[in-house]
C-alpha cells in the first residue's frame, strides 16, 4: 500500500514572482501556472500544496536568508517538497533608488541557495524576467545566462524564458510599472514556463500514489 504524501511545491522570489501587477490572478504566473499545470493532469489540485513566497524588493541575499525558514515552518508529516527560485531582477534593476549589485555577489548567494536547497528537495531555477530599462535588461540577461552556466554546473534544471519574454513587444507591453507584468505577461509567464521540458518534470507526480 502506498504511503500517504501530500506534494509541495515552494516559490520563492521577489514582487514578480508575488504576481504584484496581475489584477485578474493573484498571485500572478505562479497561480496561473499552478492551473495550467492541474489541467494538464500533472497533477491533483487538491491536494496538491502550492506556496507563494515572493517578497516585494527581496534581492537574492534576502532569500539566502529566508528559504530555509519558510519551508521548515511548513514542514509536516508526508510533505514532499519541491523548490522553485526566482531571482535576480532586484539584484539587476536595483528598483527604489539603490545600487545593482555585482553579478559575482548575485551568484555566490544563489550557489548557497542551491547547494542546500538541492540537498533538501527536487529544485528548479526559473530565469529572471526582463525589465524595461535597456541597462537594466542588459544586466538581467547577463546574470540570467550566468544562472544557467551556474545550474549545469550544479547539475540541476535551469527554465529560461527571459529571451523570449525580452523579444515579445506583448509582454514588454505590459509592464505598465517598467518592472512587472499585468495579467497578459503573467499569462505569458505561465504558458512559456509550462512548454519547458524541465518545468513539466519538476510538476509531475506518480498519480497513482495516495495523497492527502
Amino acid at each position: 500500500m502506498s504511503r500517504a504524501v501530500t506534494h509541495t511545491w515552494f516559490f520563492f522570489g521577489d514582487s514578480l514572482t508575488l504576481g504584484v501587477n496581475d489584477d485578474r490572478m493573484p498571485g500572478g504566473w505562479v497561480s496561473r501556472l499552478v492551473l495550467l499545470g492541474k489541467m494538464a493532469g500533472l497533477y491533483r489540485f487538491p491536494p496538491a500544496t502550492f506556496y507563494n513566497l515572493g517578497a516585494r524588493r527581496q534581492s537574492t541575499a534576502d532569500l539566502a536568508r529566508r528559504w530555509r525558514q519558510e519551508v521548515t515552518c511548513r514542514q509536516m508529516p508526508g510533505m514532499m517538497p519541491r523548490l522553485l527560485f526566482c531571482t535576480g531582477v532586484v539584484d539587476m534593476a536595483a528598483p527604489g533608488g539603490g545600487q545593482p549589485l555585482e553579478q559575482d555577489n548575485s551568484l555566490r548567494c544563489l550557489r548557497e541557495i542551491l547547494t542546500e536547497a538541492a540537498s533538501l528537495a527536487p529544485t528548479l531555477v526559473v530565469s529572471p524576467p526582463p525589465v524595461a530599462d535597456p541597462a537594466a535588461c542588459r544586466r538581467i540577461a547577463q546574470l540570467s545566462a550566468a544562472q544557467a552556466v551556474l545550474c549545469a554546473d550544479m547539475g540541476l534544471s535551469f527554465a529560461d524564458i527571459h529571451a523570449m519574454l525580452a523579444a515579445s513587444p506583448d509582454y514588454m507591453d505590459d509592464l505598465s510599472d517598467s518592472l512587472h507584468p499585468g495579467p497578459k505577461g503573467c499569462a505569458m509567464m505561465a504558458e512559456l514556463l509550462l512548454a519547458q521540458t524541465s518545468m513539466r518534470d519538476f510538476l509531475r507526480t506518480d498519480m497513482d500514489e495516495k495523497e492527502y
